[in-house]
């Protein structure tokens, strides 16, 4: 782990990012410059290896909690709660311009214990009402 938050903070440096806040999740670094408005993402996987990418808060329309759920059957939710059911839930932004959403992994089904879903689910939470506070001044007054 230390070296992976080594490896984040020499990129932000490769980015010329300071960190204002920074989140750190099973397989993914997050890392926000508040001055600059960008939002730093170190995603790594299960077979190791790492993806970066960087998102311009100037460029973001909409940022939100987005959960996805497994199939349900009849009658499943008497027996088991609706939360059993998430399979993923992100930070998902969508852009201004015709670019493909993006989403953050706060939480995996394959990945996490339903134990950690209330807290990530609240980090998640923190982070959207953060960052959409950060968005273009002309998108919040429509919001």
């Amino acid at each position: 782990m230390k070296r992976l938050l080594d490896y984040f903070s020499r990129l932000g440096s490769k980015y010329e990012l300071t960190f204002s806040s920074q989140e750190v999740l099973r397989n993914c670094i997050i890392g926000l410059d508040g001055v600059q408005r960008k939002l730093l993402v170190l995603n790594g996987t299960n077979s190791g290896s790492l993806t970066e990418y960087v998102i311009d808060l100037n460029q973001v329309s909409n940022c939100s909690v987005k959960k996805q759920y497994g199939r349900i059957h009849v009658n499943g939710l008497r027996k088991r709660k609706l939360e059993h059911y998430l399979e993923r839930m992100t930070l998902h932004f969508r852009f201004l311009l015709e670019k493909q959403p993006a989403d953050i992994p706060f939480f995996k089904q394959a990945e996490n214990n339903i134990s950690e879903l209330r807290a990530l689910e609240d980090k998640a939470e923190k982070w959207k009402v953060i960052l959409s506070k950060m968005l273009p001044v002309s998108l919040k007054k429509s919001a």
